[in-house]
């Protein structure tokens, strides 16, 4: 499954509060928030909306930092757009977005981060780039990272795809491919699966063969 060793949480945390030293919030805030955090992405029902996902989707904007126009907020949406998952309830996305809002608030970053910080979160429901009042710039390209497993080697893929399946173990099997194969074809059958010229040209080809792989192995069990 997905895990980090302690050090790269220790690795982890310190991004976190460089992050939001850099954006002059509350020192003591920060510490208070990344206990939260830790506490949500450790939680023991996650094998892959955990910290690994954090880690990996940070390391994706890292790569396209020139890409990115306001990096501030696609940080703060990599942070917080999973730290609600519960596979039993239909609003995490909500939930995700109506917490990170009340933290960013104690933490004093810039009013006109957090909303485009929530745009983000609640776009990540359908996966699809809603029009926002004064949307964030940025908001298809982190659609874009959030989905980026979908376009990782074989191997990988077939590693996240076990871990979801993990998460919804307590989801008896015939339930589960028929809702899973749904979600999987919602994407195959989109024209543009990446909304980002770059995203697109490096991942969508591997992606569909993936998704295809996880159709085929769900249908044909």
């Amino acid at each position: 499954m997905f895990l980090i060793s302690n050090e790269q949480k220790k690795q982890l945390r310190q991004q976190w509060l460089d992050l939001i030293q850099g954006l002059a919030g509350s020192p003591v805030q920060a510490e208070q928030a990344w206990t939260l955090l830790d506490r949500h992405y450790s939680e023991p029902h996650r094998s892959y909306h955990n910290f690994s996902h954090i880690q990996a989707l940070l390391q994706h904007a890292d790569k396209m930092k020139a890409e990115i126009r306001d990096f501030a907020v696609v940080a703060l949406a990599i942070w917080f757009h999973d730290i609600i998952y519960d596979t039993r309830a239909s609003n995490n996305e909500l939930k995700s977005a109506e917490l990170a809002g009340e933290i960013l608030s104690r933490l004093e970053i810039d009013v006109l981060v957090i909303p485009k910080v929530q745009q983000c979160i609640l776009a990540t429901a359908r996966h699809e780039v809603p029009q926002f009042k004064n949307q964030a710039h940025d908001l298809p390209l982190f659609l874009d990272l959030d989905i980026a497993i979908l376009g990782a080697v074989p191997d990988m893929y077939q590693q996240y795809s076990q871990a979801i399946r993990h998460e919804y173990r307590w989801v008896m099997a015939p339930m589960y491919r028929t809702g899973r194969v749904k979600v999987l074809k919602r994407f195959a059958e989109r024209e543009q699966l990446f909304f980002t010229p770059g995203m697109a040209s490096r991942l969508d080809t591997q992606a569909r063969a993936n998704l295809q792989w996880e159709i085929k192995k769900l249908t044909f069990f």
